[in-house]
Parts: structure tokens; sequence; C-alpha cells
């Protein structure tokens, strides 16, 4: 339960925020992209359908896909009411002496300036299956901070982290570019932006990959299993 509030509460920057029932929807004020856009219940909650076709409404008239990442605890009710499940990931956790920092041999790790803010966006965006930043939109800094890797001068891949809130930072928006991919550079960027994290003065780094490959991807950093997370979604 401590570590659901605290992503409840690095969801809530830069979201405008819709308490609906026993569930907060977190939704980006200008992107679709779904990744950027679901709720999460409260502790304990035992939605009906009512509470989940408000949800839904709320969504739609918001042109943003009904989806949640959830507790194993509501998702009986979600499938009762229409909702599939999307994905089921892993909650991982490291704490600083259990960090392992891969060796990838030429790659090269630096803190994201602002002249790095649209590559960041770029190959994240992508990576996550949305479109490139439009040329006349500016890319947002992250809520916390940022890693991005380079092979000779290419960006190659990236890696954020939320502030520090109550001991625990987020690792997020880990991704690499497409040709670059398989070369460890994900476990690099992570490992890199937990250090960040850590020398910000977080206890505890929270992360939850996407599927098998990534979960083995972070263990090598030293990540391991601390809880079970489900997202749900209408089917499109």
């Amino acid at each position: 339960m401590r570590l659901q509030a605290f992503l409840r509460a690095t969801a809530a920057p830069r979201r405008d925020l819709l308490q609906l029932g026993p569930f907060t929807a977190y939704l980006h004020p200008t992107d679709t992209l779904k990744y950027l856009n679901y709720a999460i219940p409260t502790d304990a909650a035992e939605p009906d359908g009512d509470e989940v076709e408000r949800l839904r409404g709320a969504f739609r008239e918001r042109e943003r896909l009904p989806r949640l990442e959830a507790a194993p605890g509501v998702a009986a009710a979600l499938e009762r009411a229409g909702m599939a499940e999307e994905l089921r990931t892993p909650l991982m956790a490291l704490h600083p002496e259990e960090l392992t920092e891969p060796d990838t041999g030429d790659a090269t790790v630096q803190a994201v300036g602002p002249d790095d803010l649209r590559v960041l966006s770029h190959i994240q965006r992508v990576a996550f299956g949305g479109d490139p930043l439009p040329a006349d939109a500016e890319p947002q800094a992250p809520s916390g901070g940022a890693v991005l890797a380079r092979i000779g001068d290419e960006p190659v891949s990236v890696a954020a982290w939320t502030p520090v809130l109550d001991g625990h930072s987020e690792i997020v928006g880990v991704a690499t570019a497409e040709k670059w991919r398989r070369r460890g550079l994900a476990g690099l960027v992570t490992a890199a932006a937990a250090r960040a994290a850590f020398e910000a003065g977080a206890s505890t780094c929270v992360l939850s990959p996407g599927d098998e490959t990534a979960l083995r991807v972070y263990a090598r950093a030293g990540f391991h299993r601390v809880a079970t997370m489900l997202h749900y979604s209408d089917p499109r």
C-alpha cells in the first residue's frame, strides 16, 4: 500500500486529476498517448459496474482510452465491466547497495540537459508506439531527471526518474532506439537513472517492466520483484 500511495503521488504532476468514486484518473492535458493517461484505484477499492462506467465515460469524454493501472484486488470487477487485461507486470525495487552498473563498452551516459529534451522525447515516444513530437511543440523536461546514452555522437537510449517522495523514486520512460536494441543499453541507462535518484536522496527506486525480457534487463541492474501490477483497458 505504501508503494501504491507513492505511485499515485508521482502520477499527479503535470496531469489533470479526476476523482471518480474509488478511482483517481491522471490525464495528460494535451497528449493522448495511452501510457500518459490512466486511473489508479484507492486502497481496498471494490468498484461496482456503475463506478467503472463513470470512469469509462470520463475518459471517453476527453478522447482518452479508458485504462487503469491497478492492484490485483480490482481485477474481477473490471473484467465483469468488460475491460480486458492489457499487461501483467511485476513491480520491482532497488536499494542503493544493490545497484549493479552494466558495462556496454563504447556507450557513454550523461544527464539530460535542455538541449537534449527533444531527443529524449523522440526516443521515448517512438519506442512506446507514439508519433514523434511535432516540430512546433515544446518538449517537456522530466519531473525529476533523465539520462541519455550515446554511441559516438548518436543518441541511443534514455531513462528518467521521478522526484524523490517519501524516500522513493520511480524509474520511468526507459527506451532505446530500435536499431540499438538488444545491446544492454536499457540496463545501462536504468542503472544510471537509479544512481542519479539515489544521489538526489532516494532510498528505494521502483519500476514496472513491460515484459519478461525487460524484467531480466532490470534484474541485471539489481532490481528485484516486490509486487504485481495489472494494467486494464477497454478493448480497442
